[in-house]
């Protein structure tokens, strides 16, 4: 690592003894081979899963011996490529961490000509499409692919419990979820969030029956087997000159 040292002020004509001399020169020698430790060589490492380029990884090359770590510059448009600068002459190990996936480190020799593959495992499950789906049958899927669900919420906002949704959301469609489908989510890690469609409330019906030609207690009693009861209703009639 370079380090500044202690710069001294001389007034003009002032001489330079013999330790100053020699200061000076070692401080150039140490910062010319600091700055050649930087290198100049770029090498291109090709980060997939299988044949598909993996985005959003951390490429980072460290030197067997002398030299300075590099840190590389992800892909651009036109370009699938990770890109590491500044690495001197030699061997070097190429370190690759992506989300859900397992870090991989490959040894490599600079200067080198074609990119570097790095293939990547998975270390975890990709998140599938449940745009649609019944929630009980989301939950079942998710569980069986080793995602963990962290919060349900229907459109209202309210949050559903996940140990024990009720009855009237088994059905309800999932409209949004994270991750996104296809994503790479780390084995039984709880990263899912859902939002599902409210559920409609159904309030119980019964079918009127004619009570025509039943007395008051017979009506009543009718009514009472249904889980009704008679109310009461006040009829006022309002005549000429005031009310009765």
């Amino acid at each position: 690592m370079l380090v500044k040292p202690p710069l001294a002020d001389v007034a003009p004509g002032q001489p330079v003894t013999a330790q100053g001399w020699n200061e000076l020169v070692g401080g150039l020698s140490k910062l010319y081979d600091e700055v050649l430790a930087f290198g100049t060589g770029a090498l291109e490492v090709s980060v997939v899963d299988d044949a598909n380029p993996v985005l959003g990884a951390h490429v980072t090359a460290t030197p067997i011996g002398d030299g300075q770590p590099s840190l590389a510059i992800p892909p651009y448009p036109g370009r699938s490529t990770y890109t590491l600068v500044g690495l001197s002459d030699g061997n070097w190990t190429v370190h690759v961490q992506a989300h859900g996936y397992h870090t991989q480190s490959v040894e490599v020799t600079v200067p080198r000509d074609d990119p570097l593959p790095v293939n990547l495992l998975l270390g975890g499950s990709e998140m599938p499409d449940l745009f649609g789906r019944e929630l009980r049958s989301a939950l079942t899927e998710l569980a069986a692919a080793s995602i963990g669900v962290d919060l349900i919420f229907d459109t209202t906002g309210r949050e559903l419990p996940r140990a024990s949704i009720p009855p009237e959301y088994d059905s309800a469609p999932v409209l949004l979820h994270t991750p996104t489908p296809g994503e790479v989510v780390a084995a039984d890690s709880r990263e899912a969030r859902l939002v599902v469609a409210s559920a409609i409330r159904k309030d119980p019906v019964v079918v009127m029956p004619s009570l025509i030609g039943l007395t008051y207690d017979e009506a009543a009693e009718v009514l009472e087997r249904l889980g009704l009861r008679i109310g009461t209703s006040t009829i006022r009639q309002t005549i000429s000159g005031g009310e009765e």
